[in-house]
């Protein structure tokens, strides 16, 4: 299975993982992007993808951690669970916007406040599209406090 977690930095995304993940499940994270500012984006992405693609292939399931507020970066998970023939989960995070801007403040390596409203913003206008997705189940988290 590929869980794919969806929401705006700060929603509690890792949170959520470090408290459902299995031991053996593969973890794909993308918070390496917001912490190193040196990283080149495209290589890292690609490499983490391979990694999770050979997780897949030894038998693992995959949780990938990241904002996927964008519809190509869900639509790449759907597609490898296709190419496999495996079942997906999309978690989605509906956290208020003072909550994300809460959490954020508290990082070691905080996202931009452009980041937070943007991801926020497509969230709230990917809601009414992602039950056409294809995703096998959908779970919503709502986070309040």
């Amino acid at each position: 299975m590929i869980t794919v977690l969806m929401g705006a930095p700060g929603a509690g995304k890792t949170t959520w993982l470090e408290a459902n993940k299995k031991p053996k499940d593969h973890v794909y994270n993308t918070s390496p992007v917001r912490t190193n500012k040196d990283l080149d984006v495209a290589t890292y992405m690609g490499y983490i993808r391979l990694k999770a693609a050979k997780a897949i292939d030894q038998g693992l399931d995959v949780i990938a951690d990241g904002t996927h507020t964008i519809r190509d970066h869900r639509v790449y998970w759907l597609k490898l669970a296709k190419r496999y023939q495996i079942e997906t989960r999309l978690v989605i995070f509906q956290t208020p916007l003072s909550l994300l801007l809460e959490a954020n403040a508290k990082r070691v390596h905080p996202a931009s406040y452009k980041s937070i409203i943007d991801h926020h913003k497509r969230l709230g206008a990917s809601l009414s599209i992602l039950e056409d997705e294809g995703w096998t189940t959908i779970e919503k988290v709502r986070r309040s406090s």
